[in-house]
């Protein structure tokens, strides 16, 4: 209990719900007499809402805590419920004071034992449904936050949820473990915000009040409450969700919690993390919702160690925060320990230039290695084969871009394999995609190691065999670079720049490609064509010239004849 600074539990009778971790909660104030269209007796007015979570099962369950008779009670799972997860965002709009109340409790994002889910709903709690808002993402779409679960996250007074970082990894999807994308929902859309603070999972957020800010009146919050009454139901009812523009013309909302938005603690590493800049105990990051810029605030006193998955409370009237246990980042050790905050975001300054948060993830290096791999040496292989071959160095040229590539491939496999992605994640599109590419690229030493000699037989069939499988792992394994700078979720500049290099390189092949086939015509038309020997297709000029200027390459050399003997 505040009032004296002591603790007290509660002795609580009948049903409840099973012992669980990471699942979602909130502080639901009711405003009705009863529920909708029901003549049962008057609702309680305090509740506790939990949902979902881990403990012996995954949970999809609901329950309310009657905080008044110390009574729990299992919502019934009407509507379009959602899976069983744990590790979600969500929660309840903290209540302004003489404002409304919201009587929605937000889900969204999280984890089942086997996948990751990126949907969002809210549970009516007058209605007693649940109401999908928001399908899946793709994880390849850039404009929202891919399927995740332990993140950082609070619901703000105008009923926004906002979302840190969390675990994109496995659960058939990809991304980065811990991660660092911020990310807004204003009840129908997202909207990602600016990245600063160091990449977390199990992190908590809260709303910030300034303690300084004029509060409204009570005329601001008659007018608030008419302007509410106007546009139909909103936050008391379970109608249309009020836009965020409209909701931030009250005082009331903006002043209370409906700005600000404090991040404290969480795991900044996991094992995809190769580096990082672990944040200052005293350093806490303050997200301003207006601009989606990071600001940061200085604590100063009896400041906590940091720490991963604590306990938090505030109180909007006040601008207060209380942090409650933890793991503690230096020894590991669970805390029980609980301090209170109070800041001022209004006069909290921007992140420094050069102070924001800095990570390396193995998905990272990765990405350096496939970029390197099917973005530069294995494309310029091929396009050297088939362009530059009146290079007496070509096949060299090739060799060497095929040779290294494949092995840049294999190691950038096994890079992100030490970084926790399981086997059976593979499966997904990206690694599906991936280990199709590399398993018909590794196709090609092998198959060049039977290759026959011009005129041999198979060799119309082995020069199809050849081209074939090659230009389909240099196709798909661009398309997966392509793929993996948007499931990176990485800054806009990583994907835009690499697709602007590819497009110049499609054009550049396009233009070499008329010019090719302008050769071919050319030359078919000459009155000795049908005299001229025919050229190897991909590998050599001719089989006497593979061996004597290129290397077997896994073919068989073969010397010219020795001149005959001048007379």
């Amino acid at each position: 209990m505040l009032n004296n600074q002591s603790w007290r539990q509660l002795n609580v009778t009948g049903p409840r719900p099973a012992g669980r971790h990471t699942f979602v909660y909130g502080l639901y104030v009711n405003s009705s007499s009863s529920a909708s269209g029901s003549s049962t007796a008057a609702r309680p007015t305090r509740v506790l809402v939990v949902a979902t979570g881990q403990g012996s099962a995954v949970f999809s369950d609901i329950w309310a805590l009657d905080l008044d008779s110390v009574t729990w009670r299992q919502l019934p799972q009407a509507g379009d419920p959602p899976n069983t997860v744990y590790g979600s965002a969500g929660g309840i709009a903290p209540s302004v004071p003489g404002g409304p109340h919201s009587s929605r409790f937000w889900l969204s994002h999280g984890f089942s034992s086997k996948r990751r889910y990126s949907t969002t709903h809210y549970y009516d709690l007058q209605a007693e449904r649940w109401v999908l808002v928001h399908g899946a993402i793709n994880s390849y779409d850039a404009t929202g936050p891919h399927s995740r679960c332990i993140v950082s996250s609070t619901v703000m007074s105008d009923e926004r949820i906002v979302m840190y970082g969390g675990c994109a990894q496995n659960g058939g999807t990809g991304g980065p473990c811990p991660a660092r994308d911020a990310w807004t929902f204003d009840g129908s859309s997202w909207k990602q915000a600016s990245t600063c603070p160091t990449p977390r999972t199990r992190g908590v957020m809260v709303p910030l009040t300034s303690p300084l800010l004029s509060l409204p009146t009570s005329a601001d919050m008659a007018a608030a409450a008419a302007q509410e009454a106007m546009m139909g139901p909103g936050r008391t009812g379970s109608g249309g969700i009020m836009g965020p523009d409209s909701l931030n013309q009250t005082a009331g909302l903006r002043v209370y919690g409906g700005r600000y938005v404090l991040l404290y603690g969480g795991y900044e590493r996991d094992k995809q993390t190769i580096s990082v800049s672990s944040a200052p105990d005293d350093q806490l990051p303050v997200l301003d919702l207006d601009n989606g810029e990071w600001l940061l605030l200085r604590a100063s006193g009896e400041v906590p160690a940091f720490r991963g998955q604590p306990a938090v409370a505030h109180d909007v009237a006040t601008g207060r925060v209380w942090v409650f246990g933890g793991q503690l980042r230096g020894s590991g050790a669970l805390s029980n320990d609980l301090y209170e905050l109070q800041g001022d975001p209004e006069a909290t300054p921007p992140y420094p230039d050069g102070s924001c948060g800095s990570t390396f993830l193995y998905p990272h290096l990765h990405g350096i290695f496939m970029g390197l791999a099917w973005g530069i040496l294995l494309q310029a292989g091929w396009f050297i084969a088939r362009y530059f071959k009146r290079s007496t160095t070509w096949f060299n040229l090739h060799r060497a871009c095929q040779i290294s590539g494949l092995v840049l491939s294999i190691v950038g496999l096994a890079v992100v394999m030490a970084g926790g992605v399981k086997p059976s994640n593979l499966g997904f599109s990206h690694g599906a995609i991936g280990l199709t590419a590399l398993g018909l690229g590794l196709l090609q030493p092998l198959n060049a190691f039977f290759r026959p000699h011009k005129g041999e037989r198979w060799r119309m069939q082995w020069e199809w065999l050849h081209l074939t499988t090659g230009r389909c792992a240099v196709v798909l394994g661009a398309a997966n670079v392509s793929l993996g700078t948007f499931l990176v979720q990485g800054p806009y500049a990583v994907w835009i720049s690499w697709h602007v290099l590819l497009g110049v390189f499609v054009i550049v092949v396009i233009i070499m490609e008329v010019r090719h086939q302008r050769d071919l015509r050319r030359n078919a038309g000459r009155p000795d064509a049908a005299a001229a020997p025919a050229k190897d297709v991909d590998t050599s000029t001719d089989s006497a010239e593979a061996g004597t200027s290129g290397g077997t390459s896994g073919g068989k050399a073969s010397v010219a004849p020795a001149p005959s003997k001048l007379a």
